[in-house]
């Protein structure tokens, strides 16, 4: 009798708790899943291999999140290369139109706005958490694609750390969770305890409950950079290094008096730290916290991130300051950190590319717009020559050269015979002169008077045009491929500027 006593009271209070527990979830759902909205886009992707054109119109959706200002937080991959957009929230049918008011390719951010004050009416904006920890409890919100109405599933954080976006490659903090992220939820709200702490990114392929969302410092940083009109983006500042975990290495580089540190082996041309860091130069600490061997630092107790993530908080025209050993001595180095862009410019995606079309060939620049154009797996697909300067010895751009200049493809004709597999290559020297830019390529083509054209590609395999009729044999090609120009706006401004 007493058992079964005992037993009704541990039932009851088990009831009580698991009716409160439901009943909290309820409300704490019904609150702010009005903060959540489907956007609708229809979008009109350029052809990085037909840089005249696009791929047409096509449909697709996501989700979003009402945040402070009338503003809607997403992804940048959701409304890329957008011409329309509408939004619609789970309580009212209508649809209302938005546009894009911030992008940030590098950390998948966008903001949305709307015209329509009735979409905001009787809206309050979602509250900004923090960064979670190992084993929280969250709750991601969105519009999956399978339904129409809105979807809420409950997660567990099991990983924080730096990790690359698949939008931009940069490797930005990220956390990963359990809960299920599909097609549809990119852009939807995370929340811990009524108040967002991440949105929706991207999911790991070919693995079963592994999401990733963007957490609130990236979200944080990119609202700063918006609000304060601060150039978009994350900085670099343009340096490889290595660690310093072996006894010889540091030896040989006098480190071995240190805690920790790591190794510069390359700093790239145009960057911050060019000539100010120097390969051989170990950092051992940035913003006065000490780096281990590894290159990571304490970020929260019992957890370490790379101390890219102390570069990453900083925003472009601040100051970085770092701790560095060079020749054994200890000096204090401050970095501005400007604006910097790659060998191979990250993506823009809706920007229209460069080209210029001389005979029948193709030129553009190479990019990683153009590399993305190779499909989801372009790191097997692109070719070779244009990968080397991805992952090999080119991308070290010893040369000091801003853009790589390439032949996409050949248009068939009496001028051109013989180069008709000649697509996919590096040209460098135009007239046996070297060029450090796409402008300065342009230019040399057409500032020569001679009777011939000779393109050398990178392998040393000339490319020799008659050019006496090169004007009239062009626009003979172009209109027999139904190609609008000859070549993209901003080489059409060069040449009419006379630069």
């Amino acid at each position: 009798m007493t058992v079964s006593l005992r037993f009704s009271k541990v039932l009851s209070i088990f009831l009580s708790l698991m009716f409160v527990l439901v009943f909290s979830t309820s409300a704490f759902a019904e609150n702010i899943r009005d903060n959540v909205v489907k956007v609708f886009v229809t979008s009109n992707r350029m052809d990085y291999f037909r840089p005249w054109q696009s791929y047409g119109i096509s449909t697709g959706s996501g989700s979003g999140c009402i945040i402070a200002g009338n503003l809607i937080l997403t992804n940048a991959h959701v409304v890329d290369s957008a011409t329309f957009i509408q939004v619609r929230k789970e309580t009212d049918p209508r649809k209302y139109t938005a546009k894009v008011e911030a992008i940030g390719h590098d950390s998948d951010l966008a903001l949305l706005s709307v015209n329509d004050p009735d979409f905001f009416k009787d809206m309050v904006p979602a509250q900004m958490g923090v960064l979670p920890f190992l084993q929280d409890s969250v709750v991601v919100m969105g519009f999956p694609e399978g339904g129409d109405k809105i979807s809420i599933t409950g997660g567990v954080v099991s990983r924080i750390e730096l990790v690359p976006y698949s939008r931009s490659g940069k490797k930005l903090l990220s956390v990963q969770i359990d809960a299920a992220i599909n097609p549809g939820n990119s852009g939807g709200p995370v929340y811990q305890d009524g108040k967002m702490i991440g949105i929706a990114m991207q999911v790991m392929n070919n693995s079963q409950n592994i999401g990733y969302i963007i957490p609130i410092p990236i979200i944080n940083h990119f609202l700063d950079d918006y609000k304060n009109h601060h150039p978009d983006g994350f900085p670099q500042i343009g340096i490889d290094v290595r660690n310093t975990e072996n006894k010889s290495l540091r030896e040989f580089y006098r480190i071995d008096n240190f805690q920790g540190g790591v190794l510069i082996t390359h700093v790239e041309k145009y960057s911050p730290a060019e000539n100010i860091l120097k390969e051989g130069d170990a950092i051992i600490s940035v913003e006065d916290v000490p780096l281990a061997v590894d290159g990571t630092y304490e970020f929260r107790k019992g957890e370490r991130l790379f101390f890219t993530h102390l570069v990453n908080s900083k925003h472009i025209g601040e100051i970085l300051k770092l701790e560095i050993v060079r020749a054994g001595k200890v000096k204090l180095v401050s970095l501005k950190l400007t604006e910097f862009t790659k060998l191979v410019p990250p993506p823009e995606y809706f920007e229209k590319p460069s080209y210029y079309i001389y005979g029948g060939l193709i030129f553009s620049v190479l990019s990683a717009d153009l590399l993305k154009a190779w499909g989801p797996k372009w790191w097997e697909k692109a070719p070779v020559p244009f990968l080397n300067y991805v992952v090999g010895k080119g991308g070290l751009n010893e040369k000091g050269d801003k853009e790589i200049v390439v032949l996409l493809d050949v248009l068939p004709d009496d001028i051109n015979v013989g180069y008709f597999d000649s697509g996919n290559e590096i040209i460098s020297k135009v007239n046996g002169q070297e060029f450090s830019s796409f402008q300065e390529f342009v230019n040399l083509v057409e500032k020569n008077k001679s009777k011939y054209c000779v393109f050398q590609t990178e392998q040393k395999t000339p490319i020799i045009l008659n050019i006496e009729k090169i004007d009239t044999i062009t626009a003979e090609i172009l209109k027999r491929n139904n190609i609008p120009a000859q070549y993209s706006t901003d080489v059409e401004s060069w040449l009419t500027s006379g630069h």
